[in-house]
């Protein structure tokens, strides 16, 4: 959704609101939905990848990380965001 004001260049409070809603890619879902719940850098590159679908072992080798390091992200996702499964917290950040 955005919104923004418009007609005559008046006070900002007298001007009506034009409220539009488009259609989101998921990767721009998914980026809401990571600022949302105050996910960091990595943990964030990891949400982008588990909802392109990559697994732990695919993950670590796309970001020259351990399998082990890349589970301490996820963990650490699934507590931020109350996820329990990689499954719901890929259909939460989607909007599905």
């Amino acid at each position: 959704m955005r919104a923004a004001r418009i007609g005559e260049p008046t006070a900002p409070d007298q001007r009506d609101i034009a409220v539009t809603i488009e259609v989101t890619p998921p990767r721009e879902r998914a980026a809401v939905f990571a600022r949302a719940y105050g996910l960091g850098a990595r943990e964030r590159e990891v949400l982008d990848y588990l909802v392109a679908g990559c697994d732990t072992r695919d993950l670590a080798r796309r970001m020259v990380l351990s399998e082990h390091t890349v589970q301490s992200h996820v963990k650490s996702i699934f507590a931020k965001t109350s996820a329990k499964t990689r499954g719901a917290l890929v259909s939460r950040a989607l909007g599905t």
